[in-house]
């Protein structure tokens, strides 16, 4: 929330990139138990788990586990083998696919990727400013002289709104945030399912992972929501409880340090730095549960409610918000580059909220995180070219 009101602190690199270091470390561990706890549930069986970066190797997963497809199923795969390249191929996650020996689907254990962080945070930062915004800007019309009997209700827009009057009030808006009398709530922003689990089930065992979740030690599921529509899926927010700081300490002695060279970090005092975050933890994480059929995992990964199209659509209606709204992504997805950077240096923020910039810039600030300038720009020897007699 500070970075957003322009107001970084000289630690705030060191902070982030410690916690992208060693974050999954801590909850990882913690994750896998749990989806194991809730896959035998009802079912015991060897679980195998199998990292991948791109969402293809889900889809071929999918088909590979559709023994015996319901129609709609064999209608959406039969699709899908025909036309890939329509499934949105080659999309980037961090995903990890859990099966059990006979080739079934088990689990999903999916993290959000930088990008989508930043587009959740920016819709966050959005719907609270929205309502300000035409407040302002129903003021700034008002303000105009016109015919007596042309009153507006205050909860409308002033008809013949000028085109300037909006952007006009998104500069008061920002003008606002960057004194301080905007103040964004955390508690408003916080984005809960960056770690998501879908555990695919049949209904039957459904029914009985729900009962099992008040049992499971370390374990709290809370704000279940029924999703219904082109496929259903039921949802939770869990909180899971970390082991004893001696047991993660454990877990971790003798690890070679040396994956976090290319962030800034002195892997040599790493240990000691390990040692101080866990000791001032949380002691519990939150994560996203979905419990859902196959058929449906089938619908929400080939069928009209895709995923990928989801996405889109979200970013089709996070631009409809404005520039304060890109901005705070642009923002957020810098912070998060940093983060995995080599350089753990602040400096001055590229972006500010209250700003006017195009994409390129954010892609040039991100670039220069690596310590590289954009290729396209860029010809040998161009740079020892700048003071040449022409």
């Amino acid at each position: 929330m500070r970075w957003l009101a322009d107001r970084p602190e000289a630690d705030d690199g060191r902070v982030l990139t410690e916690i992208f270091a060693f974050e999954r470390a801590i909850t990882a561990p913690v994750v896998r138990r749990f989806v194991a706890d809730l896959c035998r549930v009802c079912r015991r069986e060897e679980l195998y788990l199998e990292r991948t970066i791109s969402k293809d190797q889900l889809r071929e997963a999918i088909v590979a586990a559709a023994a015996h497809p319901t129609s709609r199923v064999a209608e959406l795969i039969d699709w899908y083998r025909q036309l890939p390249e329509e499934f949105y191929p080659r999309t980037p996650v961090r995903m990890s696919i859990v099966t059990q020996r006979n080739g079934r689907l088990a689990a999903v254990i999916r993290r959000k990727r930088i990008r989508r962080i930043a587009d959740k945070v920016s819709r966050r930062v959005a719907a609270q400013l929205t309502a300000e915004i035409d407040s302002v800007a129903r003021k700034l019309a008002s303000s105009r002289p016109r015919e007596r009997d042309s009153a507006v209700a205050a909860n409308e827009s002033p008809p013949g709104m000028p085109a300037g009057v909006r952007g006009a009030a998104e500069r008061l808006v920002a003008d606002r945030i960057r004194s301080g009398r905007v103040i964004f709530d955390p508690d408003k922003q916080r984005v809960d399912d960056v770690i998501g689990i879908k555990i695919i089930a049949n209904e039957t065992e459904i029914s009985a992972i729900e009962a099992a979740l008040d049992d499971l030690e370390g374990t709290w599921a809370f704000n279940r929501e029924v999703h219904e529509g082109p496929y259903v899926g039921i949802h939770y927010l869990v909180d899971l409880e970390l082991p004893r700081d001696d047991v993660i300490l454990e877990n971790m002695r003798g690890i070679d340090w040396s994956f976090a060279a290319g962030r800034g970090l002195a892997v040599d005092s790493l240990d000691a730095c390990f040692h101080s975050y866990v000791e001032s933890c949380s002691r519990t994480f939150r994560v996203e549960l979905i419990l859902t059929t196959f058929e449906d995992l089938v619908e929400s990964e080939f069928g009209t409610c895709i995923h990928e199209q989801r996405i889109l659509d979200q970013r089709d209606l996070a631009s409809d918000f404005g520039r304060i709204a890109q901005n705070a992504a642009w923002i957020i997805e810098y912070m998060l580059s940093l983060a995995i950077s080599p350089t753990i240096t602040t400096g001055d923020l590229p972006i500010k909220i209250w700003g006017r910039y195009v994409r390129d810039t954010v892609a040039q600030a991100i670039a220069r995180l690596d310590g590289d300038e954009p290729t396209e720009w860029l010809v040998p020897s161009e740079h020892l070219e700048d003071l040449m007699r022409i």
